[in-house]
């Protein structure tokens, strides 16, 4: 099933995250899918043949597109009655009023919150464009969608400057009132990696995700989910996470531009172009596009070392936005080490419990 990432402004946003990965492209400058292109796009996702369809309403900052556009999306999506639309958005909430929040309850739009950690790390990075800290301003507005009886899951970036701030961040998140925490080691796509002082190395993410598990024990809440211990969790029972960047799914991923241009996954930024939404008429047209299924089978050729490891099944080389290579070599995932030492890590941690169970 095919999933759209839909960047209705483009990389136009309202805040400067010093690590954003569209920091080398125009955020300042405001740009809107026109209503004549949001229509086309409702006639290309409309030609797949699923009956639910996912959309990801995404950034930039989305809402910058205004209530009028959003009014638009949920009118075409009416259009097309035979379908079943599910509609998420990721926004950093700085915008959301009571409107918003109305006009989400009403038309039963998933929200995520960017929030990344406690107030001291995420103003640490996520700032305005006169440099201070976004935090409260974030806060206000998903309290005011909590009003509205929308509980916002995160996703929590994680960089150089934070790594060593796991347990701060978690339990900040925790006491904010988050349920559903996701978070995303940094690793850009859009500057040169080797000489991105926000790029987080494979040995940093591991210790972060121990200190993160052994929090996340010790609060003994089942009612807090995070991402990527559900999804590890989910290997040691032999399954397959749900998370797209342990599934090898990547292939099944898009984003579409402001202008209507087709690419990979939004992780991946703008390197790989497949086309224009007004050339490639359809999702199957796209399915059977040169370029796309070049850039298919090169994401599917594995390293060496995947070819040899006893979990390739369930990891499928992660994801392909964080892969890294020397000339001439396959890319390997740059978090390999730390997702195998966290796999052993678990295995060990559970089994000690198992036996101080049995002992009890």
């Amino acid at each position: 099933m095919s999933q759209f990432q839909v960047k209705i402004v483009g990389d136009f946003c309202n805040i400067r995250c010093s690590y954003c990965r569209n920091r080398d492209y125009e955020q300042g400058v405001k740009s809107v899918m026109s209503i004549a292109k949001l229509e086309r796009l409702f006639v290309f996702l409309n030609s797949q043949q699923q009956k639910k369809l996912h959309v990801n309403w995404h950034g930039g900052e989305p809402l910058l597109a205004g209530k009028n556009f959003f009014n638009k999306i949920v009118e075409l999506e009416k259009l097309y009655p035979n379908k079943l639309w599910s509609n998420v958005i990721q926004t950093n909430a700085i915008l959301v009023d009571s409107d918003w929040a109305c006009f989400f309850s009403k038309n039963n739009f998933h929200v995520g919150v960017s929030v990344d950690g406690s107030e001291k790390t995420h103003d640490g990075d996520r700032i305005c464009a006169t440099g201070k800290g976004t935090y409260q301003k974030v806060m206000r507005g998903v309290n005011i969608l909590r009003n509205h009886g929308i509980y916002p899951g995160t996703i929590c970036t994680v960089t150089k400057k934070s790594v060593g701030h796991g347990r701060e961040m978690f339990l900040a998140l925790v006491d904010a009132g988050f349920k559903s925490i996701a978070f995303n080691a940094f690793h850009n796509t859009a500057s040169e990696v080797s000489a991105d002082v926000y790029g987080l190395s494979d040995k940093e993410w591991l210790p972060f995700l121990i200190e993160v598990f052994e929090e996340w024990v010790a609060l003994n809440d089942p009612t807090v989910r995070v991402r990527e211990l559900d999804s590890m969790l989910a290997w040691m029972k032999s399954k397959t996470a749900n998370c797209c960047v342990y599934r090898g799914t990547c292939h099944q991923w898009f984003a579409i531009d402001d202008v209507g241009d087709i690419y990979p996954c939004e992780r991946l930024g703008k390197e790989t172009n497949f086309g224009n939404i007004d050339s490639i008429k359809t999702v199957e047209g796209l399915s059977n596009n040169l370029m796309y299924l070049q850039w298919k089978d090169s994401i599917a050729e594995l390293p060496p070392k995947c070819q040899t490891c006893n979990l390739q099944s369930l990891c499928h080389n992660g994801c392909v936005s964080h892969r890294k290579a020397n000339e001439g070599e396959v890319p390997l995932y740059v978090y390999c080490e730390s997702r195998l030492g966290f796999y052993d890590y678990l295995q060990r941690r559970l089994n000690l419990t198992g036996k101080e169970k049995d002992h009890a």
